[in-house]
């Protein structure tokens, strides 16, 4: 009797504690996958920014031309830093009196979300 208690006993540990491991390799197997997601998410959005700062720098490197060609004299004008802003700048009495980025048009998001309304339900 006792060794029919001890073999059921051994089978239940041996399956808890596989359970236990099994679980926590998926534990980790999700951690991993919202690692990669998030590190790419990052990645996109870091070069988002770096194509942005490039254009905002050409585009500040062509007013300063311009003003240098002028040899600071009094002007306003507006120099296009993408499709949809543009830099404004200013100069009077020798100095930069306005260095300003406008935008153009409305923000639109990059993509959307489906959001489900009370009509799915239905």
């Amino acid at each position: 009797m006792e060794e029919q208690k001890s073999q059921a006993r051994s089978i239940i540990n041996i399956g808890t504690s596989l359970m236990v491991v099994i679980l926590i390799g998926l534990a980790f197997a999700v951690i991993a996958a919202l690692a990669i997601s998030s590190s790419h998410n990052n990645y996109s959005l870091s070069e988002k920014q770096k194509a942005h700062t490039d254009e905002y720098y050409a585009a500040s490197n062509e007013a300063y031309e311009k003003i240098a060609a002028s040899e600071w004299a009094n002007q306003e004008f507006s120099v296009s830093i993408n499709d949809t802003q543009d830099l404004s700048v200013k100069v009077s009495g020798g100095e930069i009196v306005v260095w300003e980025v406008i935008n153009n048009s409305s923000w639109e998001a990059d993509s959307t979300q489906p959001v489900i309304t009370l009509d799915d339900w239905n």
